[in-house]
């Protein structure tokens, strides 16, 4: 499906693969043919793994996924006070979410309220980074799929008005379920030729729009790793095409207790390309006879959020991360405190600067 990474470019980047898993940088071929014999496949990590958490001069903005904490449109409230209660909660950068059952709310928005809003962020320092784009963009009815890429479309010119800087959406499922599904076609020619199309066609309705259109991983579909995500910017070639980088999305077996080497492909792969990115965990129920991989709050998992967050501070500007799952039976709005403060004591702890 993907055009291969030539050996001297895998050198270049610090970064081997055999069978799709990856190999640690600084750990020879030779060290993991005497480590994992051939007839066991290499998913166990490699011993005293090298880690370099020299964190960059770059700091972090974070975000929530709390409704609370979102930047989403609502005739008659004050929008310079939700504002300054998102910077007051510890956030300097917001998102906003709306489905392609209704038309967003800030295109008929008073351009007067438009105008607060792009002076309140200036005010009090909070970027709106983010028109999140949740629809299926390969979608198997072609009717559908039409309606879904107005749906983009609008969502575009959303991020235009409030003047947000990037859109994030999926490449897409065969299935015609929701737009993470795990379909039979999903990982076929025919649909990785389908989403180079699609995205390539919504970058040229949108030609002329500052917005750019970050790509988020999706376990269940082609845009499942770092390479696929690579090869899509690759075969689109167009300049807006970028990633929101959610490792977790990636996450299988064979990489679960590997993501020391899963995050540092990522930013090998893709450096700059990397516009923003979201925060959770992942966890592999323990007591199953089969895999069962579910995402848990930062912290709750297998994530190597030092690595993460060391590699987000050596990005040229600070990247906005979104922190998703603070919700429980007693925090219903993902107001719990809990992973914010992980994430903020992490990143402490390996020296990178939290935005504030």
């Amino acid at each position: 499906m993907f055009r291969g990474i030539s050996r001297r470019k895998a050198l270049t980047l610090g970064t081997v693969t055999t069978g799709g898993i990856l190999i640690q940088r600084g750990n020879s071929q030779s060290e993991l043919k005497n480590y994992c014999p051939p007839y066991l496949l290499p998913w166990s990590p490699p011993k005293e793994i090298k880690r370099d958490l020299t964190p960059g001069k770059t700091s972090i903005r974070l975000a929530s996924w709390s409704s609370q904490a979102r930047l989403d449109y609502s005739r008659g409230k004050n929008i310079t006070e939700i504002i300054a209660k998102i910077r007051e909660k510890g956030y300097s950068s917001a998102c906003s979410v709306w489905t392609s059952t209704e038309r967003n709310p800030w295109l008929d928005a008073p351009e007067s309220e438009v105008r607060e809003l792009k002076e309140a962020l200036i005010k009090y320092d909070v970027t709106y980074f983010d028109v999140h784009t949740y629809t299926n963009n390969i979608h198997p009815d072609s009717e559908q799929r039409r309606k879904n890429h107005e749906y983009i479309i609008e969502q575009c010119e959303v991020a235009e008005r409030v003047g947000a800087m990037m859109i994030t959406t999926h490449a897409g499922t065969r299935s015609s379920l929701y737009p993470i599904s795990p379909h039979k076609d999903n990982w076929t020619q025919e649909s990785w030729k389908l989403a180079v199309k699609v995205m390539k066609q919504l970058l040229n309705d949108t030609s002329g729009m500052k917005v750019q259109f970050a790509i988020e991983a999706c376990n269940m579909t082609c845009m499942n790793n770092p390479r696929a995500h690579l090869q899509l910017i690759e075969e689109v070639a167009d300049s807006r095409l970028k990633v929101c980088l959610d490792p977790v999305n990636m996450i299988h077996p064979g990489v679960y207790f590997r993501t020391t080497e899963l995050v540092n492909e990522c930013f090998d792969l893709l450096g700059e390309n990397i516009i923003a990115g979201h925060c959770k965990d992942t966890y592999m129920l323990p007591d199953r006879m089969s895999i069962y991989l579910t995402e848990v709050m930062p912290g709750k998992g297998t994530m190597d959020f030092e690595t993460y967050l060391v590699r987000l501070s050596g990005l040229s500007s600070p990247r906005t991360l979104l922190i998703e799952h603070g919700h429980s039976e007693e925090f219903p709005d993902w107001e719990n405190p809990e992973p914010k403060n992980f994430i903020e004591d992490t990143a402490a702890k390996v020296g990178v600067k939290i935005y504030a």
